[in-house]
């Protein structure tokens, strides 16, 4: 049997109780700085204290709490908690820095009594502490800096054991052990191995605190992104930098490294330095407390090499994370199945000196079984379809090469238009008469650069969309046929500042009633552009609809509803999927009738978005309201069984009745008295956050073994598991590679999803379920794998390219802010 290995520790607080600490309250002046400009009504500080506290941490990871809020202020409690004493002058020349800058004026022009305030330090121990100050913060950091305290030996696979130097940090605000970064050879940047550190708890087990682990790499720049004149660096983007300055400290001799920002100088084009600023006031006021003298980030970006080896004054290691045009870095994302083990097992390892023990392991339950092929495809009707592809004329030959002809990478080497009727005509592999016209358009007026050297962007952008609107109306066809079309268009670094026409072209085909799908120029390397000639148009057909050959085979009782949140700047949507069959269903908040899945973006000009839930709103009342109504509206209809999935992003702010602390497993989240006693109704939380640890799977109790494997796992608790298939497109790489030998191959795992079925279920009931989500990762027509979202939480999604004009996908390890190309974030 199987087993699942959950990189976490349970986590007892009480036996660091004896840990000797260090306290630092705020000075009397300092709070009533903040404690006289609270807003006389509800006492909510006039200013955000919250930037201080995490610049704080960041800077001096050797702290392990901060915090400054009215609770804070009003009863004196401790604002910093640190395991070694900072000196309090870079801590009150930091604070007062940073008083100047909320205040707009000089440090000299502060009072008299704020400039005189005097800090100390305390000795205490968290025993005496625990009550007052937050265990999110100071447990996993404690535990981080008890790992990063000595040289570690790490076994990676493959027979390697190396010796590494691990160095607490804190990198956006979380606890992080980060080596001393490693370089294979010189064409490969630099890398570290970074174990993140958090405290979480688990679904309807809320009382027991675990240590999760996630590990994972970092990647360096080494070679300089300001050459003759220009910056590499892409605007709208910011840059994180490890550094660390020596002997920050007066005792201190190991390195202490602190995470600072710096982005793209406003205005700055070519040939006009400085190109790029400290994000921060804080960011920069760093150098002048630390270092006695300012840097600028042009410094780090003209000669990054420079500054990596630890030599100099100044250690630095600016973070690469794919906002830069310049060329480097041979090191891509991901880490290998043994070193991540690895890892988890030497952190494992020396926390348990702290009684921090490892979960059991959890077995395996049966899974049924799909045959993860597309083809026939499914469709709910026998309709015709016009697809435009705006491109190239290369581009559109070789897309009716590739949809007309056998494709190996397909299943049974099956052919997607498989049938010719007519020139350009052809018949959709479906299971219903399908027709496809397939017509070249010219792109010349679509794909063009906003013109924004002549109009304001937002002028340039308004005109296209139009421009596109007009173009196309006149050109429509009359009767019943559907309107799709594929894009080709140029990365977006290849255009001007705001002269990237994507989002205009999505917004105008939306207008003329168009769904989009774009895809970058053919590069030449056959292989590689026919999987993205393939995936564009299965994208394209599965926003219109269009489902797998799974679906099939789908073990499905009665109808099944999603609910969702997608978010448009400060705004909120709330949306429902119903899947019935082979029928999928939208409504859309603000438009009455549900919607067919391929219609519901053309609607969007008439839904009503909602603010964030807050005391002054009733967004969240309005958002439940939205969802009992449907649930019930649907139990209206006399039918058998009702499945809610509910996504647990939702719990935050939306529906508190899912959140970790509140759920029962033996209950239904109370929506309604109505709601609350019907048996006809299934409820499953489903949860793709970052509280679902990282994990091993160890088959038949082979525990030297690595491997890809998937299945549905199964907690005593009654949380399941699932992982997912290993797709196509990554064959090529063994389970055996680690990154430490092949720094330049792409080393991924899947992703575990978790399910809790909720309710008074028997076993084979909450199996049942667990096995109708994995399912639905499945029926997708777009992936021969699973994906991360089951299918009805997955496709409210693609009405978010539709409402903000953007796709958003990031790489699943820790590189900050990582575009990615989307099956890695969708496979899991």
């Amino acid at each position: 049997m199987n087993r699942m290995e959950l990189f976490a520790l349970e986590v007892n607080e009480a036996v660091f109780y004896h840990e000797t600490i260090h306290v630092m309250h705020m000075p009397d002046s300092w709070r009533n700085f903040f404690i006289t400009q609270a807003t006389p009504q509800n006492h909510k500080l006039a200013y955000k204290v919250e930037p201080l506290c995490k610049k704080l941490k960041s800077i001096f990871p050797e702290i392990v709490h901060v915090d400054l809020n009215n609770k804070v202020l009003q009863k004196d409690l401790p604002w910093i908690v640190s395991t070694v004493e900072i000196p309090e002058s870079h801590i009150k020349k930091l604070t007062l820095g940073w008083f100047a800058y909320l205040k707009g004026y000089s440090e000299a022009n502060l009072p008299e009594e704020i400039k005189e305030a005097e800090l100390g330090w305390e000795t205490s121990t968290f025993g005496e502490l625990h009550e007052s100050i937050d265990k999110y913060q100071w447990l996993p950091g404690l535990a981080a800096h008890k790992f990063c305290e000595e040289l570690r030996t790490v076994e990676l696979g493959k027979g390697i054991v190396e010796a590494l130097q691990f160095h607490h940090t804190i990198f956006n605000n979380q606890h992080e052990c980060v080596s001393t970064p490693i370089r294979k050879s010189p064409k490969h940047d630099p890398f570290s191995y970074v174990l993140k550190v958090e405290l979480k708890n688990r679904g309807g087990d809320a009382d027991r605190p675990l240590i999760l682990v996630t590990v994972g790499t970092r990647r360096y720049l080494r070679n300089a992104q300001i050459k003759e004149g220009s910056c590499y660096l892409k605007a709208d983007h910011a840059c994180s930098v490890l550094v660390s300055v020596r002997n920050p400290y007066t005792l201190q001799e190991k390195l202490s490294f602190s995470q600072l920002q710096f982005e793209r100088r406003a205005g700055s084009g070519q040939g006009t330095p400085p190109f790029a600023v400290w994000k921060t006031a804080l960011d920069g006021l760093y150098w002048d407390v630390l270092y006695g003298e300012s840097l600028e980030p042009d410094s780090l970006l003209s000669n990054p090499a420079a500054f990596l080896d630890g030599k100099g004054e100044v250690t630095a290691y600016v973070v690469n994370h794919h906002s830069f045009n310049g060329k480097g870095n041979f090191v891509k994302s991901g880490l290998g199945l043994s070193e991540k083990s690895g890892l988890f097992n030497k952190f494992k390892e020396v926390l348990a000196m702290y009684h921090l023990t490892p979960l059991f392991h959890i077995p395996e339950i049966p899974r049924k079984r799909m045959n993860d092929i597309r083809f026939p495809i499914v469709a709910h009707q026998a309709e015709k379809l016009i697809i435009e592809v705006y491109s190239s004329e290369a581009m559109f030959t070789a897309m009716k090469e590739v949809y007309t002809t056998e494709q190996k990478s397909l299943e049974n080497k099956s052919i997607i238009f498989n049938r010719q009727i007519s020139e350009n005509v052809y018949g959709l592999n479906c299971d219903k008469d399908v027709t496809v016209e397939f017509v070249y358009c010219n792109p010349i007026e679509i794909v063009s650069e906003l013109e924004v050297g002549t109009y304001k962007s937002d002028v340039a952008f308004i005109k296209r969309v139009n421009q596109i609107n007009k173009l196309l109306n006149e050109e429509r066809t009359s009767g019943d046929q559907r309107t799709l079309a594929l894009v080709e268009i140029a990365p977006k670094e290849n255009w001007s500042k705001n002269g990237d026409p994507k989002r205009a072209i999505r917004e105008g085909m939306k207008k003329a009633r168009r769904l989009t799908q774009f895809i970058h120029p053919l590069t030449g390397d056959e292989k590689g552009d026919t999987a993205r000639i393939i995936n564009a148009l299965f994208d394209l057909l599965n926003d219109a609809g269009f489902l797998s050959n799974n679906v099939t085979k789908l073990d499905s009782y009665g109808p099944i509803l999603s609910f969702n949140i997608l978010k448009a700047d400060n705004k909120h949507l709330p949306v429902i999927s119903k899947m019935d069959g082979t029928e999928t269903m939208l409504k859309i908040f603000g438009v009455e009738s549900w919607l067919p899945l391929g219609e519901a973006p053309f609607y969007l000009e008439q839904v009503k978005m909602l603010d964030n839930p807050g005391k002054g709103n009733q967004s969240k009342q309005i958002f439940l309201d939205f969802m009992v109504r449907a649930i019930e509206n649907e139990l209206g209809q006399d039918i058998k069984q009702l499945t809610v999935m509910i996504n647990a992003t939702l719990r935050k702010d939306w529906l508190p009745v899912i959140r970790n602390t509140d759920i029962q497993y033996d209950k239904v989240p109370y929506l309604s008295e109505r709601l609350v006693n019907d048996a006809r109704l299934k409820f499953i939380r489903v949860n793709m956050t970052d509280d679902v640890p990282q994990y091993r799977i160890i088959e038949d109790d082979a525990e030297e073994k690595f491997n890809k494997a998937s299945g549905i796992f199964k907690d005593p608790l009654g949380i399941y598991y699932g992982v997912g298939g290993r797709p196509r497109a990554w064959s090529g790489v063994r389970n055996e590679d680690i990154k430490f030998l092949s720094p330049s191959k792409l080393l991924l795992q899947q992703k575990a999803v978790e399910y809790i079925p909720l309710g008074e279920l028997d076993e084979m009931e909450r199996d049942d379920l667990a096995n109708l989500v994995d399912q639905l990762r499945r029926v997708g027509l777009n992936y021969d794998k699973h994906t991360i979202y089951p299918y009805g939480i997955r496709i409210t999604k693609i009405l978010s390219k539709y409402l903000t004009g953007e796709e958003k996908n990031y790489d699943p390890e820790f590189d900050e802010g990582v575009e990615f190309w989307e099956e890695v974030e969708e496979l899991v």
